[in-house]
Formats: structure tokens, sequence, C-alpha cells
């Protein structure tokens, strides 16, 4: 058995188009992205603090990173729709990574986490001791930069983060309430 697949997501659209943008992902992205095979679960994130770094997030789960090559994925990310590429187009902030989860390799997201820490990083992230941690989860991209993943899910929406260490992206997201 493979490990499973993450496809992750950081957006920002301009503000004047916020709302339509929020339209656009509820309405009609999930829904296409979940009706492809191999696709688990799709969960949406707000970050925690300014925005400029990506305000939202987006974590769809797959059966393994190579749903990301199927014929279905592919039709849909070549072809997107009218929506899509206005959206799409017009963001501030876009990055997107393809990875494998490593550790643990099977794991589904936990399904109290209220709230998502994201470290992206150059190399592998030792283990970090975070209180309200649920669960933590890492992956490699295949696609993406930084290369080392880790979310780690959190009971709350606050409480003190880890200090960053050099050559980290880190940031808290709660959960995206439509």
């Amino acid at each position: 058995m493979s490990n499973r697949g993450l496809l992750l997501t950081v957006t920002e659209p301009p503000p004047a188009m916020e709302e339509e943008f929020n339209a656009w992902y509820d309405t009609e992205h999930l829904a296409e992205r979940l009706a492809i095979p191999g696709f688990r679960s799709a969960l949406r994130w707000t970050l925690d603090g300014a925005s400029g770094a990506g305000k939202y997030l987006a974590t769809y789960e797959l059966d393994s990173a190579a749903v990301l090559e199927s014929p279905d994925y592919l039709a849909r990310y070549n072809n997107q729709s009218p929506w899509s590429r206005r959206c799409l187009a017009k963001t501030v902030v876009f990055k997107r990574w393809a990875c494998e989860q490593v550790d643990p390799g099977a794991a589904d997201p936990h399904p109290l986490a209220k709230a998502l820490l994201v470290i992206a990083a150059d190399g592998p992230v030792r283990e970090l001791a975070v209180p309200g941690a649920l669960q933590t989860r890492r992956f490699v991209a295949s696609a993406g930069e930084p290369r080392h993943i880790v979310l780690i899910e959190l009971a709350q929406a606050t409480g003190n983060l880890p200090a960053p260490q050099p050559g980290w992206l880190l940031h808290r997201y709660r959960a995206y309430a439509a």
C-alpha cells in the first residue's frame, strides 16, 4: 500500500474579489476536485494573522500522490472552467505543493482539528512539542518549495506558536467557515 498524498494550496485574492473567490471555491472548485477519483477529502483554512502571506489554505487528502498524475485530475487541471481561470488569474498569492505523506504514511486528518500549524522547510523538521497538538503529519513535496511540509493539527485556534527555525515558513490557520 502506498502512502497517502496531499495537495496543498495557499491563495489570496485581491480584497475587492474576496467574496467572489470564496463563492467560487465553496460552490464550484471543491465539488469539482472531490468528484475526481482518489480525492478523499478537502478542507479550507484561514490565515491567523495579517494577509499578504496567503490568506487561505486548502488541504486536499489523496489516496496517493499519483492521483495528481491521473487522467481525471489532469483533464480538470488543464481545462479549467471560465470561473476558475478568472479567480485564479486574479490571486495575489498562489502557492501549490504536491506531496506524499511520509509520517505516518496513512493517517487521515484529525476530525477534531480547529486549527492547523503549517511548517514548510528546506529540510526535515525534528519533533516539536506543541501544546494542544492532536496529530502531526509530515510530507515531502514532489512539486512546490520548500520541499518538507509538516501539518500539526490543533484542538484550538489559540496558543503560542513554536519559535520558527532559520529557513522555515511557519503559519497558523484556523478552520474556514463559509
